[in-house]
């Protein structure tokens, strides 16, 4: 199964990452208060523009599977934390609550 990770403008929902644009791997983990995500990237454009609307971005993983998603989790990440570590060249994203979703859960 791959795992890839988007993280989109809440306003309009305008894509701002892609791991799978690229060599960006990521790790995530579950902390006690939440999960905390870390994406290797240089510091892009496009990292620089996740860091400026840090407090109005959506996070989700797409578990896919032959190239079709089988799941959709969204971590809510308004109350957390979003850095960019230069010295590790990392991505650094705190989220405290998910949602999953699989296709088909909302049609007839």
């Amino acid at each position: 199964m791959h795992e890839r990770l988007r993280i989109h403008h809440g306003v309009g929902s305008r894509v701002l990452f892609d791991s799978d644009q690229g060599d960006h791997p990521f790790t995530y983990e579950s902390t006690g208060s939440g999960w905390t995500f870390h994406i290797k990237t240089e510091k892009t454009p496009a990292v620089e523009e996740v860091l400026r609307l840090k407090d109005e971005i959506n996070l989700f993983i797409f578990k896919e599977e032959g190239g079709k998603a089988v799941e959709k989790v969204w971590f809510y990440t308004g109350d957390g934390s979003v850095s960019y570590l230069d010295d590790e060249s990392s991505l650094v994203i705190a989220a405290s609550r998910q949602i999953a979703y699989k296709p088909g859960d909302f049609e007839r």
